[in-house]
């Protein structure tokens, strides 16, 4: 028995806005490290733990959670119910589990945050810990590097979607104007452009720490920023990203408000 069509609905609206609000934010304390606004940039878990330092925090917080359980809950039953048709031949099982793996990721996110609710302060480790477990298994080098493989493969997809306007597909018959769904159209492609670069550069480590059998080497969203901006072409590549991620968040409003599933 599935989930009523309201059910489902509240549950996406509430996951795209967590997830909107976490994406602006990295954007926006990425584009304020390079102007010197802020001291580093942030990744997911930097910015639960701003906003939990702010006034009424702790409400936030419960909110941001909420969403991003929901978040979880929503691509769990997405993979689970395949509510897209996507079927169990190959490529339908790829993009099912690629739905449950990004469902897990904010899951985690979403504990982390009521830890941070509810205990001053969230648990520390998190996903250099997860690298670490897979290099301790047999063929754990390997484990790594296929993840590295995949978290490569959802960049180039994401650059696909951008390229091809598939992130529009559910805001057509949304009635909007001409100029607001360029608006949308745009700030989608620039988002996903962005969120590709970042996923680029996780890789990279991923493949690093594979290499090496180092889960140290692995760095997350966070991280990947800070590496940019180090690079050859420094802050203004961290500036450029930066405002994609912060358009990234707006598309996932833009989501929330106009879609339904």
């Amino acid at each position: 028995m599935g989930l009523s069509k309201s059910t489902q609905n509240k549950l996406f609206t509430a996951g795209y806005t967590a997830k909107g609000v976490v994406y602006l934010l990295i954007g926006f304390f990425a584009v304020a490290t390079v102007i010197g606004a802020a001291r580093s940039t942030s990744g997911p878990k930097d910015v639960i733990d701003w906003i939990g330092g702010n006034p009424l925090g702790q409400f936030l917080l419960f909110l941001v959670g909420s969403g991003l359980l929901a978040y979880c809950a929503w691509r769990w039953y997405k993979a689970v119910k395949d509510t897209e048709n996507e079927g169990s031949d190959a490529s339908g099982t790829i993009k099912r589990i690629g739905w449950a793996v990004s469902g897990t990721a904010y899951g985690i996110l979403s504990v982390y945050t009521f830890k941070e609710l509810f205990s001053n302060g969230g648990s520390t480790g998190g996903k250099e810990d997860m690298v670490a477990t897979l290099l301790n298994q047999p063929w754990g080098q390997t484990l790594v590097a296929v993840v590295g493989i995949i978290v490569a493969g959802v960049g180039i997809y994401q650059i696909y979607r951008a390229v091809t306007d598939r992130h529009m597909d559910n805001l057509e018959g949304q009635h909007l104007s001409s100029e607001r769904e360029d608006l949308f159209r745009y700030a989608g492609r620039v988002g996903l452009a962005a969120q590709a670069t970042v996923y680029a550069v996780i890789a990279y480590f991923l493949f690093r720490a594979a290499a090496m059998s180092d889960a140290s080497q692995f760095k997350g969203i966070g991280e990947a920023l800070s590496y940019l901006e180090n690079g050859s072409w420094g802050a203004a590549l961290l500036a450029v990203v930066g405002a994609g991620l912060f358009a990234y968040g707006f598309f996932m409003f833009v989501r929330a408000r106009y879609e339904h599933v």
